[in-house]
């Protein structure tokens, strides 16, 4: 079952449809799952070297905003199997090289190495407080899910793809995605948000029958 993930790495429920998503996968084996992430950025005007986090959300939103997102998103991020440290964030990062980053795994390798870049990408953001943002640290996540560091370097501070991936985000939103994540299976179902693992359970049931009963007709 083809699943196609419209995501950004900087955004808390895309971290948490994916645990749910994956949930909701272990609970039906016998099916294979072939999920592939594809580009979106919140913040595409964010400066390549990054913002005051904290600043920046607060003049968006508010403070008491502020204290009452962290407080759902730490819950939600609890139930899903992950702790995140959102005011340990110092630095907004700008994704566009972390999404060039996750394409280049997926063409050297497929979708398992641009799976495990993916939960190493938001881990190092979300838990970790990592600026993924920069090259080098770009460089290092990858070397710890076994690509190469010299050769992802090379890639990331030269400017191949960048067009590529700008094109992808902008097709995001020809489409009509504002908001992320959003989740495609087989082109046939989407979902939005960081939906619960039951959710994403109904959806590939819902499309298993449909495959069988297509089948059965044959």
């Amino acid at each position: 079952m083809k699943i196609d993930i419209i995501s950004d790495l900087v955004c808390p429920w895309c971290y948490i449809g994916k645990k749910n998503l994956e949930a909701a996968m272990v609970l039906r084996p016998n099916i294979d799952f072939n999920v592939q992430w594809f580009p979106y950025q919140l913040h595409p005007e964010a400066p390549l070297e990054g913002y005051n986090y904290r600043v920046s959300i607060e003049e968006k939103y508010g403070k008491a905003r502020i204290e009452a997102m962290f407080a759902q998103i730490t819950v939600a991020g609890r139930a899903a199997g992950i702790v995140f440290d959102l005011d340990g964030i110092e630095r907004g990062a700008n994704t566009l090289n972390a999404h060039r980053l996750l394409d280049f795994a997926f063409r050297a390798a497929g979708s398992s190495l641009q799976n495990d870049l993916s939960e190493a990408l938001f881990n190092a953001y979300f838990c970790q407080q990592r600026d993924i943002g920069k090259t080098e640290v770009l460089s290092a996540i990858a070397a710890e899910v076994g690509m190469d560091k010299s050769k992802v370097s090379a890639y990331l501070n030269g400017q191949a793809d960048v067009s590529h991936v700008q094109q992808q985000v902008a097709s995001a939103r020809q489409q009509g995605i504002n908001g992320v994540p959003s989740f495609s299976l087989e082109g046939q179902f989407s979902l939005s948000g960081g939906q619960q693992s039951e959710v994403f359970l109904r959806a590939i049931d819902r499309l298993a029958a449909k495959t069988r009963s297509t089948d059965n007709a044959r």
